[in-house]
């Protein structure tokens, strides 16, 4: 069974690797069309999207306020309170 496993992956790279090399030799335009054609088959197979996160304001949460930076021994032990209240 392994054995089967592993030429169909070694097919499906040489596959690749050759579709590959046929597609560098192609125009800029062909493969933007083709880069197109593939996306759109991703967009009726995957699942729904998910939806966006709030990343940015969570990123800027992390950026000091224009207080003083807390220093290690503050950290570790706003840290310790945290999992004091958390785990007990």
């Amino acid at each position: 069974m392994r054995k089967s496993w592993r030429r169909r992956v070694r097919k499906v790279m040489t596959d690749y690797e050759q579709i590959l090399e046929i597609v560098r030799q192609w125009r800029p335009d062909q493969r933007l069309s083709l880069l197109r054609d593939v996306l759109e088959t991703l967009s009726t197979t995957a699942g729904p999207l998910r939806s966006p996160r709030d990343t940015l304001s969570k990123a800027l949460g992390l950026v000091p306020s224009e207080g003083h930076l807390s220093s290690d021994e503050e950290v570790k032990r706003l840290l310790d309170e945290h999992r004091m209240e958390k785990y007990g």
